[in-house]
């Protein structure tokens, strides 16, 4: 199973969304994956789950920088390059992250352009999927409208006894979140918060929510270490049984502040909200310490070229 907390319930996330309303006819299936489980919509950020996220720290995944530099979807447009062509495009691309025009771009620089990235995604991602729920075509969109775009006419009014009750409820809180004008509706930013809410401050509590339903299998509203390693426990690569004990010591000395064996709902938001907070930080050191070849603290344009396998793909690593 794939378990997912960069995807909100509703969200063709990190950009990649493709709408597709027959998936729910597939949700009995894939009631364990946040992938598509509140909307019935694709996600291809959707690989990307919480624990995920700090593997990445630990075992080096160049798919993973590719897309924190670019954005999935551009990323996936480098994998069709010949390496001269990939080259050559990334470098158009360093004076706009060298925002100083110095001609070494720092850490600052680099953290500040992976967030861009990010806002300029959900954007993207945000307007391909507004006109599908604005089905009224009035420039915001009701819960009215979400649920009988998402779920089906026969959702508006919902009772317990529903199949996808539960998900829809799921998706109301975290509608009612993201409409901070109080109004009953969602316009164009307030949409992107909800669709991505784990980039919006205002909306960590639905990220916390959805970790919890992600992790929580016996469903007791807490998270043990074999539900916090899930999938991944049973992985068979050296490198990962490495990071696996890792996640282990991770869990039981300084997630599970209590020491009761579990991470209540509390204890599991002091984990996912900083990391969420940190990610752009923590992504530009990792950018840097894999291509800063004179180890001076900064990239110079010849260390991102040299080093472009670090930031971007092409035929050669697809």
């Amino acid at each position: 199973r794939q378990r997912d907390l960069k995807s909100s319930g509703i969200n063709a996330e990190y950009g990649y969304q493709r709408r597709v309303r027959g998936a729910m006819m597939l949700l009995p299936l894939l009631a364990t994956m946040l992938v598509v489980v509140v909307s019935g919509r694709d996600s291809d950020r959707s690989v990307e789950t919480i624990l995920e996220r700090e593997k990445h720290q630990f075992v080096d995944d160049p798919e993973f920088d590719h897309e924190a530099f670019l954005g999935k979807d551009i990323a996936d447009d480098f994998d069709d390059l010949t390496v001269e062509q990939s080259k050559a495009k990334l470098a158009e691309m360093l004076p706009r992250v060298d925002t100083d025009s110095d001609g070494e771009i720092t850490q600052a620089e680099l953290e500040k352009w992976i967030a861009d990235q990010i806002q300029e995604y959900i954007k993207r991602d945000s307007t391909t999927s507004f006109p599908n729920d604005d089905t009224d075509g009035d420039g915001v969109i009701t819960w009215n409208e979400y649920v009988t775009a998402t779920f089906g006419e026969g959702y508006v009014d919902l009772n317990e006894g529903m199949d996808y009750y539960s998900y829809v409820m799921r998706d109301k809180a975290r509608f009612d979140l993201a409409d901070t004008s109080g109004d009953g509706s969602l316009d164009f930013e307030e949409y992107c918060g909800f669709l991505h809410p784990e980039e919006y401050p205002h909306m960590a509590e639905a990220v916390v929510d959805d970790t919890l339903d992600d992790m929580d299998e016996d469903g007791d509203g807490k998270v043990s270490l074999l539900e916090y390693l899930g999938d991944f426990v049973d992985d068979e690569d050296e490198n990962e049984k490495e990071w696996i004990e890792q996640e282990k010591e991770s869990f039981i000395n300084e997630k599970d502040k209590d020491k009761d064996g579990y991470l209540d709902r509390a204890e599991l938001a002091a984990w996912v909200i900083p990391l969420e907070k940190n990610f752009s930080g923590e992504e530009a050191a990792s950018l840097i310490e894999k291509a800063d070849t004179n180890k001076d603290g900064s990239l110079s344009f010849q260390e991102i070229v040299e080093n472009h396998n670090v930031f971007v793909g092409s035929q050669a690593t697809d």
